[in-house]
């Protein structure tokens, strides 16, 4: 198996469900929804797929700008997530994740790709220049596993998933019926 930080192209695009303690109940997309992660940091990257996997999303992860570009290109995701500060790529291109938005913009206009700014960096500034750029929202890292989802869902249009003390709704058993008399 390809390590999380490329994407396998032999991969089906069906993701497994992990078992976890997970406190957010697992909801089925009512659509197999892509969701492309653009991070470059393993650990970070490993644990946003495990999360969007283990509730049924598809995952297609890349660790660069050049690669992130291609999947937009081909693989047509859903959602991005995406980082600020990426490392440079194999072909040694220096974007961070705003131009890759800025690209986007221009490559596909107003059917561009809706995004989620993930990132470590100061969040006074980070928050604005993501709005300025139409991010759907803006979540620090290391990221939380509630509000990730959260935000997931309301950016392509989910309901959100029951809270988790939330019972499910099961109708009564029916009484048995009475025993015949002894004779």
């Amino acid at each position: 198996m390809d390590s999380p930080s490329t994407h396998d192209p032999n991969d089906s695009g069906r993701s497994k469900s992990i078992a976890s303690s997970n406190p957010l109940p697992a909801a089925t997309p009512s659509l197999q929804r892509k969701i492309l992660v653009v991070e470059d940091e393993r650990v970070t990257q490993t644990v946003i797929s495990l999360i969007l996997r283990g509730v049924g999303y598809t995952v297609l992860v890349a660790k660069d700008a050049a690669t992130a570009l291609g999947i937009i290109r081909t693989g047509e995701p859903d959602l991005m997530t995406l980082d600020i500060d990426l490392s440079a790529g194999a072909a040694g291109e220096a974007w961070d994740g705003f131009k890759i938005v800025e690209w986007l913009k221009h490559y596909r206009g107003e059917k561009s790709v809706p995004f989620i700014i993930i990132s470590g960096g100061n969040p006074a500034t980070l928050k604005e220049r993501a709005q300025n750029l139409g991010a759907f929202g803006y979540l620090p890292k290391p990221v939380s596993k509630q509000a990730l989802l959260e935000m997931v869902r309301s950016a392509i249009g989910e309901a959100p998933a029951p809270p988790p003390s939330a019972a499910p709704l099961v109708p009564p058993k029916p009484s048995p019926p009475p025993l015949p008399p002894k004779p």
